[in-house]
């Protein structure tokens, strides 16, 4: 054989003959079978050597593996394969490519065993990692200790006051007002009462979310225990893992670990003291304090919610808040909204309740420091009722807890409405200029009211730089406003000699430009006139709204339940009630016509013209002949109450107030009919809750429900069911009273006021001898609200100051507000009653002649039984004509004292009555 020769030809044979080259298959597998040119037939042909024809039998050329052996022979063609070569070519590639397969398969196994392996290790150690912050975290949440300050809760569990001696900044979880605690979860976690520390709810929400707004969406599941675990770990243990997926796994972890161990309260108590509020103010005291200046026990529901709304982006909000751009807090404001109907959707507030909280502008504390606490008066008679109960060192330490029967929309809208309308009549007892400060420099001075935002409705002062053809150049801080002389108007010419450069009166923001500066002034000034206001539920007696005054820092003094002050005509509703109690109808005819009436001490045996004498008169100092007690009731006519007085008897008509609730003295003389009578706004809003009740007698008005310790153990508590289950005065009376007072809402002295109000309502307007006093006692089915007005000494508010004019705006402001939280009702008339057209000219049935007729109710068989006939109204017309035109002559009569029996313990003096006295 011939020897292996890398890369060479080999050596021709002896003879000179070359031996031809071994068969060989072709190296490359991609050329087909037979296709004529074996691999390196191209080279060959490129050689010069001689290629033999033939090959000798035995000889043998080896040919190298790796490359093809150059030849200059041509291949001869390859023999085409057979088909069963090729099937068992194919099995051996498929049994190839399973091998291949079964190795990726084994090694995919073990990847994923080590995979298990390393993912039970990793649980290991995430576990023993949690576990250890979890401890720490359980053993911290242990340890805390709740400070014991007393609150006062208003009738939803809100705090509306504090008794304590100093303040905290981590505070318990009955000092987390309900209202934040119902717009943070209704917020952020609507399910927290409910789920176990992880909300399935929340989680596929986030999923649907995301998934819809095609990844736009990224808000996240968090729960509030889960962001408790974030706040805590974040803070404390900053050196912590902070992978998305590793904090996310731990703060559900915690959070689990947290809901097994720990109460909802608990849970929320650490939250509530936890939770950035943004500008590095951490918990709800902390942020209260700073935001508003107060407690976090006495927020209101909005400052709640709008606290609620900030957890989200504490420190963009809170940046927002305090820019002058008013675009940037309308964005706050909108999400404070958004979190009040979050709160109406999830039931912590009802949605009439909502949509007032949404209109009202964000407060903070900041920005108005003369502002005062929504109930100061409320909560200063609860402090004076349980302090000489409880001591003051158990009140302000003790940690009780105090419900009371205020509701704080209630409250606020009765806080507004008293304000305004006592600026409102100050301003037409006209302009004081010892209300003005004064300062040198105008230009540069500083006033304490200047706030960095404002809202429509702010008060301020500012300071007049100079007048230029009647326009005040008024200065606010930074913002210079044209202000034309008409809005001086209501203070008089005088008032603007006063207002010169440097002169600082008040000013009421009318408009504030987009920057949050003021845009529109109009004068103002604090008002020197009182007021107060009282509204109580007719059933039960519970107090839900209480002002006492203007503002509680100028004065103490509690007006609704202190000030002792002549009633007026609201006197007037027992008079008649008396009357229609002893069988006259509202139909009843009554002259008003002059009178004079003999008074004296003892029951006479024989009458002493010229003795002593009582001389009632209208205001208007006119007469209007026979009249109604419809009527005579609606318009408030003086002479015709005196009148009813005479036919019910004054011990009726006592008897009757007395019935209805009014407990102090009533001096049984003629002029009680007009309100000779000093009495509380107290009693009066009882007595007319009676007759709202349909004569049933209201319980003594009450503010607490009940007192708790601090270990939840009941002190004290008074029921807030209606006591009585018999009717105090006739029904029936009751009920004619009513459809009699509202004739005095819809025609009389408060005329309009029912159809303003859109709503079933009824009252009586009140004004005192030289206008000292203003009322109007009104009411609804289901509340009753009183309002006085005037000076706290006893001078005239000013000329034609009556209580349709001055105290009736405030109930009407109130009542605007609060009626629609209330079931909308008619005042339902006892059984039996019957209903009749009257003639209200001659009080007889409706007839043919009949101008102006109005249905009634009477009792049965006490209507009239004739109608109105034309000669009848004609009489009633002449009788009319000269009542008008005074030509009727003064009548004169006695009336005697009232018997020994019914005398009261001290003893008389008739003549302490101006004879000329009159109310309205």
């Amino acid at each position: 054989m011939v020897k292996r020769q890398s890369g060479k030809a080999s050596k021709p044979a002896k003879g000179g003959r070359k031996a031809p080259p071994a068969k060989q298959q072709p190296v490359s597998s991609k050329r087909p079978a037979g296709s004529g040119k074996p691999p390196g037939q191209d080279r060959m042909a490129s050689s010069n050597r001689p290629v033999s024809p033939r090959r000798t039998a035995n000889s043998e050329i080896t040919t190298p593996v790796s490359r093809p052996v150059r030849s200059e022979i041509t291949m001869p063609l390859a023999r085409p394969i057979s088909s069963e070569k090729t099937v068992i070519l194919r099995n051996l590639r498929t049994t190839q490519t399973k091998r291949k397969k079964g190795r990726w398969l084994k090694a995919i196994r073990w990847l994923l065993a080590a995979c298990v392996v390393l993912g039970v290790v990793a649980s290991g150690v995430v576990w023993i990692n949690f576990s250890r912050e979890a401890d720490q975290h359980l053993t911290m949440f242990s340890r805390r200790v709740p400070p014991a300050h007393t609150k006062v809760l208003d009738n939803k569990g809100n705090v509306i006051g504090i008794f304590a001696n100093q303040k905290r900044t981590v505070i318990p979880y009955d000092d987390i007002p309900k209202a934040f605690q119902g717009a943070i979860v209704a917020a952020e976690d609507a399910d927290f009462w409910t789920h176990g520390g992880v909300s399935s709810r929340g989680f596929f929400g986030a999923i649907y979310r995301g998934v819809k707004s095609l990844g736009k969406d990224r808000s996240g599941f968090s729960t509030l225990t889960m962001q408790l675990v974030r706040t805590v770990t974040e803070k404390r243990e900053r050196n912590l893992l902070k992978g998305g997926l590793t904090r996310k796994l731990r703060e559900i972890f915690i959070a689990r670990a947290l809901e097994r161990i720990f109460s909802k309260q608990q849970i929320m108590e650490q939250y509530a003291n936890e939770v950035n509020f943004g500008a590095r103010h951490y918990g709800i005291e902390a942020a209260s304090q700073y935001y508003f200046l107060k407690s976090a026990a006495s927020l209101n529901i909005e400052e709640s919610a709008l606290l609620a709304a900030m957890v989200q982006r504490p420190s963009k909000s809170h940046d927002r808040l305090f820019s002058t751009d008013p675009a940037e807090r309308e964005i706050v404001r909108n999400r404070r909204n958004y979190v009040i109907s979050r709160m109406a959707a999830e039931g912590y507030l009802k949605e009439q309740d909502a949509e007032l909280l949404k209109e009202r502008p964000i407060r903070l504390g900041r920005e108005n420091t003369g502002e005062e606490d929504i109930a100061a008066y409320a909560v200063e008679e609860v402090r004076k009722m349980l302090e000489p109960v409880y001591g003051a060192e158990m009140l302000m330490e003790g940690g009780l807890v105090i419900h009371t029967t205020i509701d704080s929309i209630w409250q606020q809208a009765a806080t507004d409405a008293v304000q305004k309308g006592l600026r409102e009549v100050d301003r037409l007892r006209g302009f004081r200029k010892e209300a003005v400060r004064y300062y040198e420099n105008p230009h540069t001075a500083k006033d304490p009211s200047w706030q960095r935002s404002y809202e429509p409705g702010d008060t301020a002062r500012g300071i007049i730089m100079g007048w230029d053809d009647g326009v005040a150049t008024v200065r606010m801080d930074r913002a210079i406003i044209e202000v034309p002389s008409s809005a001086f108007a209501w203070a008089g010419r005088p008032a603007l000699e006063e207002l010169t450069s440097g002169a600082a009166p008040l000013f009421t923001i009318k408009e504030v430009n987009p920057d949050g500066t003021p845009k529109f002034l109009e004068l103002d000034q604090v008002p020197e006139v009182e007021g107060a206001l009282l509204a109580i539920d007719n059933r039960t007696g519970e107090i839900r709204a209480m002002v006492g005054g203007y503002n509680f820092r100028r004065s103490q003094f509690n007006r609704a339940t202190q000030a002792v002050r002549q009633v007026g005509s609201t006197m007037k509703a027992f008079v008649y009630g008396a009357a229609l109690s002893e069988g006259y109808t509202p139909a009843t005819l009554v002259e008003d016509t002059p009178i004079s009436f003999q008074l004296v001490k003892d029951p006479p045996r024989r009458i002493e013209i010229g003795r002593t004498h009582y001389q009632p008169k209208n205001i208007e100092r006119d007469f209007w002949g026979p009249i109604t007690f419809w009527e005579a009731l609606s318009q408030s006519r003086n002479i015709p109450a005196v009148k009813a007085l005479e036919m019910a008897s004054i011990k009726s008509a006592v008897n009757f107030a007395k019935n209805c609730g009014i407990e102090s003295y009533i001096p049984p003389y003629p002029s009680l009919a007009l309100g000779a009578t000093d009495l509380t706004l107290q009693e009066m809003t009882r007595g007319y809750a009676t007759i709202a009740s349909g004569g049933y007698k209201c319980p003594e008005p009450f503010l607490i429900k009940k007192v708790v310790d601090r270990n939840g153990q009941l002190m004290e508590e008074r029921s807030t069911e209606p006591r009585n289950s018999q009717p105090s005065v006739d029904p029936i009376a009751s009920f004619q009273l009513i459809q009699m007072l509202q004739g005095v809402t819809s025609s009389g002295t408060a005329n309009g006021t029912s159809a303003l109000l859109n709503w079933p309502v009824a009252g009586k307007t009140g004004t005192t001898d030289d206008y000292t006093d203003a009322w109007f006692m009104g009411f609804s089915t289901r509340v009753t609200c009183g309002v006085w007005v005037g000076l706290d000494t006893k001078k005239t508010i000013r000329r034609g100051a009556t209580g349709g004019r001055i105290a009736l705006p405030i109930w009407k402001g109130f009542m605007g507000k609060i009626l629609k939280t209330t079931p909308r009702e008619d005042f339902k008339p006892p059984p039996g009653m019957e209903w009749v057209d009257i003639d209200m000219d001659t009080g007889l049935r409706a007839g043919s002649g009949t101008r102006r007729m109005r249905t009634l109710a009477f009792r049965p068989s006490t209507a009239p039984l004739y109608e109105s006939s034309p000669d009848a109204v004609a009489m009633a017309a002449e009788a009319k004509a000269r009542a008008r035109a005074k030509l009727n002559s003064e009548e004169q009569r006695m009336w005697g004292a009232p018997k020994k029996d019914d005398a009261p313990p001290q003893e008389q003096d008739f003549g302490m009555f101006d004879p000329n006295h009159y109310g309205e």
